[in-house]
């Protein structure tokens, strides 16, 4: 997934509040309000952690937090909306927890550490600035604790700081040694000023894999354990805290690793005591031979987990035996390619145990978060249910970036277009959902994922849709057609050039077995009569990303503004104000993008035409002379869509976010908006969302219900009001 973007620095002490939005599909979508719909998961996923009584916390780099209080079960979103709602970072780096008192959380993010005193309803920021990879407390002391911080999210300039107040205030403490990235820190249960401080490579930057010990509470700072070479983790022991257990990179075969190389006498496991000023070092790991290994200790016994084979094994007894492995484990909806990996902010966040059940581990990768209750012998994903063979329903944790949705003409089945998911469809109106990725078109994802920007549903053919698929967005994209639902795709791209693939639309009044489609490709506009059997360029734009296309009349937009055609296709005029023009940037899949983003026939009226034009200072603008003149309805700076409701004219919807494939909150992202007055007016239609994040709007007719792709959280609907 796509990195996090820089949030809003300097606004001073805030307070969020937990937001509901994270309930699986069977919320009745005729309530009040949006109840989500997806199949759970997608990443990425920077950190995982467990309170004393079993509260989870998650961070995503998209959609912020999540929190689960049955143990992975169901989940709901942390975000800006709800109450006070200061909250405004979507990208959390780290989870902490007050190790006696359950109601006390911590997240922390790119704009500092945010603290919760009431389990997770309101957060209050506590450290204004910083990008914060790891927040741990004694266990015996919880009024002391320490936090790795960083200048900037991919700065490997790691510093500690130290609270003594349970997590009110902070103060750095001590100079540790330059070019480090923190990943995690250990903080003696009894004698706080025992802490270790774990350096490593993230996805964002490379640290020296090394681990330092300080005895003054972090002032002085001295490398240990050099010898075993290059530590992928560290973790004390349960049974006598003056001993550590650490763990050294062997064969580093993933191209992944910017950084760590592959050491031949590495990949072992350690006991290490301390002995004066150094620590004695005992290879626990000799009989596994060189491996990869993460640290799971209990009071009578080593367990590890092999990054590589994906597998956990015990020396319970004195010697080692295979506790499990993938090919015993549950990856939901996804393939075991794609499954149990390591976490974006380094493996050593990969696991974390329940301190209160030895027996559970939590586990979190790019995409999915997983958890066993037996001791290892069996993962299984806590992101989604398998409701019935193939099909799944999200517990409410996810994180995505959703471009497009469209409904099938038999009012059952709804596609969705996603980044690195690719296709998904739902036969039962989003109750559960399953993947319609295509191989060989998605490339090395297979059935697992995809890239896609564009789909679109035929109006009154039952089952038969259009997709745009790829390995990568910036790869080639081959449009695809299915007759079946997406159960099966056929080739749909002669005379179109391999390239990104966007704004595809179906020409309504076309004959209904020889479909009139246009979609953009490298910016320019092409031409299918026959249904996508062929294709011609009819508009050589070089910045189209659009289109929309009724009776033939016929827009494309993008950064290269508004183009209109009168006949179909064949002649062309620039229409619109200048302002419909954006910047001289291909990324129109990003928040950085300016320029056309929808343009919306009204379905009341044959002549008005509204368009949503994404950037500074721009907003919604309606024509009422089929596109000849403009004026603007609403304003703002990050307006993705417009709608106008089925059943009144006057009734009008828009979608605002300023997080689109990379996060980042701004206050101007509005959500979802609604007027009742042809756009005199407008208000904000929000309930149930934890960020106000909108990229598209679809509403159904017959169904009286409202669509919503929110980026970050997924797809949600409601009545139409």
């Amino acid at each position: 997934m796509p990195a996090c973007s820089k949030g809003l620095l300097g606004l001073g002490l805030a307070l969020v509040v937990l937001a509901g939005c994270g309930t699986n599909a069977s919320e009745d979508p005729t309530a009040t309000g949006w109840a989500f719909t997806n199949p759970g998961g997608g990443g990425a996923f920077h950190a995982i952690g467990a309170g004393p009584t079993g509260v989870l916390l998650a961070g995503s780099d998209l959609s912020g937090a999540y929190i689960s209080k049955d143990g992975g079960q169901s989940w709901s979103a942390i975000g800006a909306l709800r109450g006070l709602g200061g909250f405004w970072t979507t990208h959390v780096s780290a989870v902490g927890f007050d190790p006696q008192d359950p109601d006390i959380l911590y997240l922390g993010t790119e704009e500092g550490l945010f603290r919760s005193r009431d389990g997770g309803h309101r957060f209050e920021r506590v450290l204004e600035e910083g990008y914060i990879t790891d927040v741990r407390f004694a266990h015996e002391r919880p009024e002391v604790g320490y936090l790795a911080w960083h200048p900037e999210y991919n700065a490997a300039a790691g510093a500690v700081f130290r609270s003594e107040d349970r997590g009110l205030s902070w103060r750095k403490v001590g100079n540790l040694p330059s070019g480090l990235r923190i990943l995690k820190l250990l903080v003696h249960p009894s004698n706080p000023d025992v802490v270790y401080a774990l350096s490593g490579e993230d996805r964002f930057t490379c640290g020296e894999a090394a681990l330092f010990r300080s005895e003054d509470g972090g002032q002085g700072w001295r490398r240990v354990a050099a010898e075993a070479g290059q530590i992928i983790d560290a973790a004390l022991d349960p049974a006598e805290p003056d001993a550590l257990y650490l763990s050294s990179y062997g064969d580093v075969w993933d191209e992944g690793y910017r950084c760590v190389h592959d050491d031949p006498d590495g990949g072992f496991a350690y006991r290490a005591v301390r002995e004066g000023n150094r620590l004695r070092l005992t290879r626990l790991s000799e009989d596994l031979g060189p491996r990869n290994l993460l640290l799971w200790p209990a009071r009578d016994r080593l367990r590890v987990v092999d990054l590589d084979e994906r597998e956990v094994w015990t020396n319970a007894g004195g010697s080692w035996q295979r506790l499990g492995g993938w090919d015993d484990w549950e990856w939901g909806w996804t393939s075991p390619d794609h499954s149990f990996g390591t976490s974006p902010g380094g493996d050593a966040k990969t696991i974390a145990p329940d301190p209160k059940d030895p027996e559970v581990l939590y586990w979190t990768d790019w995409q999915f978060l997983y958890a066993t209750h037996d001791g290892g012998r069996r993962f299984a994903q806590i992101v989604s249910d398998e409701v019935s063979p193939g099909r799944f329903r999200s517990r409410g944790v996810d994180n995505i970036v959703p471009f497009e949705l469209a409904l099938d003409a038999d009012g059952h089945h709804v596609y969705a277009a996603l980044a690195d998911l690719g296709c998904f469809a739902s036969d039962d109106y989003g109750e559960s959902w399953r993947s319609c990725n295509q191989e060989p078109y998605s490339g090395s994802w297979g059935r697992a994922g995809g890239n896609s920007l564009t789909l679109a549903a035929d109006p009154e053919r039952p089952g038969v849709v259009w997709i745009g698929q790829a390995q990568d967005i910036e790869e080639d994209h081959t449009l695809l057609k299915s007759t079946d639902f997406g159960a099966h795709w056929q080739p749909a791209n002669d005379g179109l050039p391999g390239t990104i693939l966007s704004g595809l639309t179906i020409d309504p009044k076309s004959p209904k077995e020889r479909r009139a489609l246009f979609v953009t490709a490298g910016g320019d506009v092409y031409k299918s009569g026959n249904d996508g059997l062929s294709w011609t360029r009819v508009l050589a734009c070089g910045g189209c990303r659009y289109t929309a296309a009724r009776g033939g009349l016929v827009f494309a937009g993008g950064e290269a503004g508004l183009w209109r055609s009168a006949d179909g296709g064949g002649r062309w005029e620039r229409v619109g104000p200048p302002v419909f023009t954006g910047e001289d940037n291909p990324d129109f899949w990003d928040s950085g993008w300016s320029g056309v983003a929808a343009i919306r026939f009204d379905p009341h009226d044959e002549e008005r035409v509204y368009v949503a034009v994404f950037g500074e200072e721009r907003g919604i603008y309606m024509s009422d002379d089929a596109g000849r003149t403009w004026s603007r309805v609403l304003a703002g700076d990050f307006l993705w869509d417009v709608r106008v409701d089925p059943g009144d004219a006057k009734v009008l919807y828009a979608a605002s976010s300023s997080a689109l494939f990379s996060g980042g909150y701004d206050p101007g992202s509005r959500g979802v908006l609604m007027s009742r007055d042809g756009g005199a007016h407008w208000e904000t239609l929000n309930e149930g969302l934890a960020w106000p994040f909108a990229r598209r709007l679809v509403p159904d007719a017959e169904r009286g219900v409202l669509w919503l792709v929110s980026p970050g959280l997924g797809f949600a609907r409601r009545p139409l009001p």
